[in-house]
C-alpha cells in the first residue's frame, strides 16, 4: 500500500509551521508586514514569497518562507531520511528509500496506552481502514528520527527535498540547502534570555500535520555550523502547564489553553515535547472528510477521473505527454501519471506510473486508475475521506471545515483545521524554562515532528544568553 500525495494548490499536504518568536534566520529579516500576509499578490509592491507561486507561502506560519525549512521521508528511530516522497500509509519501501529498517513499537507516552492515547494527535483511535498507519512517523517517537546521524539538519533543509523532487525552495537559496547555513539577522532582530530565568517561544502553522513539538539550545563556537546532537545535550523544559494563544490581527484578546507535555519514550530521554493542540478533521486525509471529490480537488489532486472520455479526449488535444520520475507520480488521468512517452500520438505514454494503467484509444494512448472505487486495500484513496466513528467536536461546536469532527478534542472552537493557506491567525506562545549556562552566544532550534506524514519541521535563531542577575554572596 503506498500512495503519494500530489500537491495542486498552496501547501498542498506538506505540513509547513515555522517558529516566530525568537525570530528565526529562515524569516528573511521579515516581519508579519503587507508583503508577508496572505491577499499580498494584490498589494501595490507585491508579495515577499516567489516559491511556488507569488503569495502562496504567507501569513504568521510561513513569515519570510521560513515554512520551507524541513526535511521530508522521516520515520522514528531511523537515522536518515529519504528527502522524497509525502506518503500516506507508508511502506517498507519507504524504509528502505531512507535507508534503515522497520522501527520499533511506537515509544510516545513510554508505553503507557492511556498516556500514548492523550499524546496521539492522529487516527487515535486506530478507526481508519488501514488501522495504525502513523506508527512509523517522527511524532509516534518523539526526537528519534534523525538519531545518530550527525548529518541530520537541526535547521531543516530548504524545501524539505532533495532537487530531484519538484518542491519550491525559500528565495535566497538552493534547493536542499541546510538551514545551519543561513546567515544571522540584523542584531536588532536576535533576543537576549537571562540565564536562569524564563522566556516566550512561540510558533505557527502554515499546513497542518499533527504532532508535537520541543525547544533546543545550542552553543555557538562560532566555527563549525551546529549539529543535532548539540541541540539534543540541552532540551528546554516548560514553565507552565498552558499555551497562550495570539491572534496577530488583534481580532481578540489573548487567552490560555491547556498544554499536553510529556518526557516519556522521547529523545533524549526525559526531554520534553508538546502535543501540537490543533486537531485536523477526523479522516485519514485530515480534511474535507465525507465530502464528494470535486470537494477535494481545491486542496489536493487525488480525486477520481470523473470526464467522460470524449472529454478527456478533446483535452488531450491541446496537450503533450510529460514525463515524471517515480516520486512525481500521481493518479489523476492525464496528470503526472507517465515515466516514458511516445511519438506515435500528440498525447502518447508508452510507461504508465507504478499501479496505473495504459489505455490507447484512437489518437491517444494514457494512464488511468482502474483500480475498485470503494475504500479498500486495493484502493487506498478512497480511504481518504471517510469519517471516523468519533467526532469529538464538543457540544454546540461547528467547524466549517470539518462537519463530520475533528481528530481530537480542541483547546477552542476556531482552533481546528488543516490551516491550508495561511488560515491560521494566530501564534501559538509557550514560556520556557532557560538554564543556568554561562553567558555567551546561543542557537535556539524549534523542532516539529508530524504524526500524519513522515516530516519534520524545523527553525534555528540566535539568542544571547546574559549572566543572570543573582549574586553570590561568600
Amino acid at each position: 500500500m503506498r500512495f503519494h500525495i500530489v500537491s495542486l494548490l498552496v501547501a498542498g499536504v506538506a505540513g509547513h509551521g515555522a517558529m516566530i518568536e525568537p525570530r528565526p534566520r529562515s524569516s528573511h529579516s521579515q516581519v508579519l508586514d503587507d508583503r508577508n500576509k496572505c491577499g499580498c499578490e494584490n498589494t501595490p509592491e507585491g508579495c515577499y514569497s516567489k516559491a511556488g507561486r507569488e503569495g502562496e507561502y504567507c501569513g504568521v506560519g510561513c513569515i519570510g518562507e521560513s515554512c520551507l525549512y524541513y526535511a521530508i521521508g522521516c520515520f522514528q528511530e531511523c537515522g536518515t531520511c529519504s528527502y522524497v516522497g509525502k506518503t500516506l500509509y507508508p511502506t517498507p519501501e519507504d524504509l528502505v528509500a531512507a535507508g534503515c529498517q522497520t522501527p520499533p513499537p511506537p515509544k510516545l507516552g513510554g508505553g503507557d496506552p492511556l498516556e500514548e492515547h492523550k499524546l496521539r494527535t492522529y487516527n487515535i483511535d486506530g478507526a481508519s481502514h488501514f488501522k495504525d498507519w502513523t506508527a512509523w512517523n517522527p511524532w509516534r517517537a518523539p526526537g528519534t528520527a534523525g538519531k545518530g546521524n550527525p548529518a541530520f539538519q537541526p535547521c531543516g533543509v530548504n524545501s524539505g527535498s532533495n532537487p530531484t523532487f519538484p518542491d519550491p525552495p525559500a528565495a535566497g537559496q538552493p534547493q536542499f540547502a541546510n538551514g545551519t547555513d543561513l546567515p544571522p539577522l540584523d542584531p536588532s532582530a536576535q533576543s537576549t534570555w537571562k540565564a536562569g530565568g524564563l522566556a516566550n517561544v512561540s510558533w505557527s502553522i502554515y499546513a497542518n500535520h499533527g504532532g508535537g513539538y520541543s525547544y533546543r539550545l545550542c552553543k555557538r563556537d562560532g566555527t563549525a555550523a551546529a549539529t543535532e546532537e548539540c541541540y539534543q545535550r540541552t532540551p528546554l523544559e516548560f514553565a507552565t502547564d498552558t499555551t497562550t494563544i495570539v491572534y496577530v490581527d488583534g481580532s481578540r484578546a489573548p487567552f490560555t489553553i491547556n498544554a499536553t507535555t510529556t518526557s516519556a519514550g522521547t529523545w533524549p530521554a526525559g526531554s520534553q515535547w508538546r502535543k501540537n493542540p490543533i486537531p485536523m478533521c477526523n479522516c485519514d486525509i485530515g480534511t474535507y472528510c465525507g465530502g464528494k471529490a470535486e470537494d477535494k480537488v481545491a486542496a489536493f489532486e487525488v480525486v477520481e477521473e470523473e470526464e467522460t472520455l470524449e472529454e478527456f479526449r478533446r483535452q488531450l488535444q491541446i496537450k503533450t505527454c510529460k514525463e515524471v520520475v517515480r516520486e512525481q507520480c500521481g493518479t489523476k488521468t492525464g496528470v503526472n501519471t507517465c515515466m516514458k512517452c511516445g511519438d506515435k500520438y500528440d498525447y502518447d505514454c508508452e510507461v504508465c506510473c507504478d499501479g496505473l494503467t495504459r489505455v490507447d484509444k484512437g489518437t491517444a494512448a494514457y494512464c488511468i486508475d482502474d483500480k475498485p472505487q470503494g475504500c479498500s486495500d486495493d484502493n487506498p484513496r478512497a480511504c481518504f475521506g471517510v469519517p471516523y466513528p468519533e467526532s469529538y467536536l464538543a457540544p454546540g461546536q461547528v467547524v466549517a471545515e470539518c462537519p463530520t469532527g475533528l481528530m481530537f478534542p480542541s483547546g477552542w472552537n476556531e482552533g481546528a483545521g488543516a490551516g491550508i493557506g495561511g488560515t491560521f491567525n494566530f501564534a501559538m506562545v509557550d514560556v520556557v524554562k532557560v538554564p543556568d549556562l554561562p553567558a555567551g552566544e546561543y542557537s535556539l532550534s524549534w523542532r516539529w515532528d508530524c504524526e500524519q506524514t513522515p516530516q519534520v519541521w524545523n527553525s534555528c535563531a540566535d539568542v544571547t544568553i546574559a549572566a543572570s542577575d543573582l549574586t553570590v554572596v561568600a
